[in-house]
């Protein structure tokens, strides 16, 4: 039999299409979030009854706790995922272990990984790309309306103030001081607030006390359950690596929510300008 080397064309095209839109289009019937700034995002564009568990991060809105636990995003379990009987693991790239997803997609659940966002751009893609693979793609205009918004609001605050405060991440202080640096959540919230890392290597890496002290930070900032494992703000200041630091002396901590600070969800904005007060003592706002 031979074949019209058009219509064979035309049919491969045909293929090749219906493929992508499947690709792109994973079936949303019951979903696992592992990431807390992805499932604020689903509950903010409406779709919450479509997540059957989510992970340890995801925390906001409270409801969300509610929802059946599969673990921290980087140590996800893989019974307990395949357990709630999912049509889709929705993630970042930030989640693991690689052999646990594996073992996800062996099993024939599609696993659909995001860039974990690190700007504002990269928050208002996150909602794009949500919004269109939930079918919500209005509220995700809406959505993204009010993050400009909100954003516009904070930079305006941000440029009252003359200062930008070196400061300095916490991510750790149990068996040593550990501080972030750039490439990190942290570090685009630190710039986007109108401070400075203290800290100028790439990532999450422990600080001696005198490092510490070279870096002569102005504000310590963390996170809530580092506060919670150090047993408070001023154990976290009696540190070795801290507690001669101009920040300690000062008395500068800025606690946080962890997923309010590193999260980069649908608040962003509100979160940038509350940080902002915080790192330069406005209590205009408070």
């Amino acid at each position: 039999m031979r074949y019209n080397p058009l219509w064979l064309a035309w049919l491969i095209l045909l293929l090749a299409a219906g493929s992508a839109h499947a690709a792109a289009s994973p079936d949303t019937a019951r979903v696992v979030v592992a990431g807390g700034g992805l499932t604020e995002t689903l509950y903010a564009l409406g779709v919450q009854n479509q997540i059957v568990g989510v992970d340890t991060t995801s925390t906001w809105p409270p409801a969300a706790r509610a929802k059946p636990q599969v673990g921290y995003m980087r140590a996800l379990a893989v019974e307990g995922i395949l357990s709630l009987s999912p049509t889709l693991v929705l993630t970042t790239d930030e989640a693991g272990p690689a052999r646990a997803l594996a073992l996800v997609e062996a099993a024939g659940v599609a696993v659909h990984r995001l860039p974990a966002p690190r700007s504002a751009n990269d928050v208002k893609r996150t909602i794009r790309a949500l919004a269109r693979m939930f079918d919500r793609e209005q509220r995700g205009k809406t959505l993204i309306a009010e993050l400009t918004t909100s954003l516009r609001k904070a930079r305006q605050l941000i440029q009252r103030y003359r200062d930008h405060p070196r400061v300095l991440f916490v991510l750790g202080a149990n068996a040593q001081l550990l501080a972030g640096g750039r490439d990190t959540a942290a570090d685009a919230m630190i710039r986007l607030a109108g401070g400075r890392n203290a800290v100028s290597y790439v990532g999450y890496k422990p600080l001696t006390p005198e490092a510490a002290v070279s870096l002569a930070p102005q504000v310590i900032l963390t996170v809530d359950y580092v506060i919670e494992e150090v047993g408070g703000r001023q154990a976290l200041l009696a540190q070795p690596a801290l507690a001669l630091t101009p920040a300690a002396r000062s008395d500068r901590v800025v606690v946080m929510s962890s997923l309010r600070l590193l999260g980069f969800g649908p608040r962003l904005g509100a979160t940038v300008a509350k940080l902002a007060r915080r790192l330069h003592r406005d209590t205009s706002h408070e």
